[in-house]
């Protein structure tokens, strides 16, 4: 693919640059905040540093409140919806 083609879509996995920009911050801040534990650590793939964006995103939903990640969901204790996705529908009275 050349250059000036644009896909429609973003990328799963993103460098720290592209990071930057989806979070709409500085590549040092994405640095600080992989140290701090703030965001998750990336991926090697061969020579590659890449963050898999589904993971970001689920771990700073889970850093807002009373969640869990399990496979890159999101988990709820407080949400019905999501337990019942999990664990199949309550059993009715």
């Amino acid at each position: 693919m050349s250059s000036d083609q644009r896909r429609s879509f973003p990328p799963d996995f993103v460098s720290a640059d592209t990071l930057a920009y989806r979070l709409d911050c500085s590549r040092s801040t994405i640095d600080a905040y992989v140290r701090q534990g703030r965001l998750p650590p990336p991926y090697q793939i061969g020579s590659l540093i890449r963050w898999d964006f589904a993971v970001v995103r689920a771990f700073i939903e889970a850093s807002l409140g009373d969640t869990t990640v399990e496979n890159g969901i999101v988990r709820s204790a407080d949400d019905p919806y999501l337990e019942a996705l999990a664990h199949g529908p309550s059993p009715t009275r």
